[in-house]
């Protein structure tokens, strides 16, 4: 009997450390399986941007032009967008009005700093694509918001700007149809990109003060130009602007004063390149803007607005826009 008990004590012994060792060996299989599920997650991080690209060689970030500026004209029947493998493709129609023309000239610029790729097409008379300002293509998709057509005073010649969030690459080819050609502008996806959190301002018209808390002159913070327009009883103040930083707006306010003038105030900008320090911008329907700056802060004082007057400050990104809008 003393030696079936002792057996069976032993047997104890070695079930039980077998048991322990198993454990462990599935523990380290375990962590083990973890570092190498990390390794590969850092890996894939590291790849460059076109690297899932068939061609990555092909596409850059500098201007590229094809055809050659003349007296010809042509007309721009469609633009049509698709998603390819790694990159976005915008197909530009183009036929001659007569036989035996050139190709068009045809350029796309990087502008990066504005947001947008930007198409121009010389010597185009007409343009039944139905692409407006407003009513464009969208895309939101690899950094890649879409495209819309821009408003220029430049005759016979047709500006669309493709939006990005980051330094998208592109390629630009053409080809001959038989009838016209088509010119293709593949912009690259950007895998990588993470949106910022931006403050785009406010949605509604009111008399109260508004602000927006963006970048500042150590962030790069600037305005690089500016523009206006006025529709539907609406005067639109629009500042192109950009940063260093993945965010391009950069913290701007705006309040009416005792003397009922719409002061906007850039508190901190590395630079603005508006040319009329110390003047007045005159403005339709009677609105001036007198334009100041003092260290890292720019102040545009709106007059002429009877009544302290609705207004709107909003800002856009790709095109990278603060936007002041005035109910007159």
């Amino acid at each position: 009997m003393f030696l079936y008990l002792l057996v069976i004590l032993l047997s104890a012994v070695l079930l039980s450390g077998c048991t322990k060792k198993e454990e462990e060996v599935i523990d380290e299989t375990e962590d083990t399986s973890n570092e190498q599920e990390e390794e590969k997650e850092e890996e894939v991080v590291e790849e460059t941007d076109l690297g899932y690209l068939s061609n990555p060689d092909d596409f850059k970030k500098v201007k590229q032009v094809l055809g050659e500026d003349g007296d010809y004209e042509s007309e721009i029947v469609s633009i049509k967008e698709s998603s390819e493998e790694g990159y976005h493709e915008f197909d530009f129609s183009v036929l001659p009005k007569e036989a035996g023309t050139s190709i068009p000239y045809f350029t796309v610029e990087p502008m990066y700093e504005k947001g947008v790729i930007r198409v121009t097409i010389k010597n185009i008379v007409s343009d039944s694509t139905g692409i407006t300002h407003q009513n464009g293509l969208s895309v939101d998709k690899g950094a890649i918001t879409g495209l819309y057509r821009v408003i220029t005073s430049l005759e016979n010649t047709r500006i669309y700007d493709i939006g990005v969030l980051a330094n998208n690459a592109f390629s630009v080819d053409v080809t001959d149809d038989g009838d016209g050609w088509i010119f293709f502008v593949k912009v690259a996806y950007d895998t990588s990109y993470k949106a910022p959190t931006v403050d785009y301002g406010s949605t509604q018209f009111s008399s109260d003060e508004q602000s927006i808390e963006g970048m500042t002159a150590d962030e790069g913070a600037k305005i690089t130009t500016y523009s206006y327009s006025v529709t539907g009883g609406v005067l639109k103040f629009v500042y192109a602007v950009a940063s260093g930083a993945s965010n391009p707006i950069p913290s701007v306010n705006a309040k009416y004063d005792d003397g009922g003038m719409l002061v906007v105030t850039f508190q901190s900008l590395d630079s603005d390149k508006v040319s009329t320090w110390g003047s007045t911008i005159s403005l339709p329907s009677g609105v001036s803007a007198l334009v100041s700056r003092s260290g890292e802060t720019s102040t545009y004082k709106f007059g002429g607005i009877s009544g302290k007057k609705q207004f709107k400050l909003s800002a856009t990104q790709s095109p990278n826009q603060v936007i002041v809008e005035i109910t007159l």
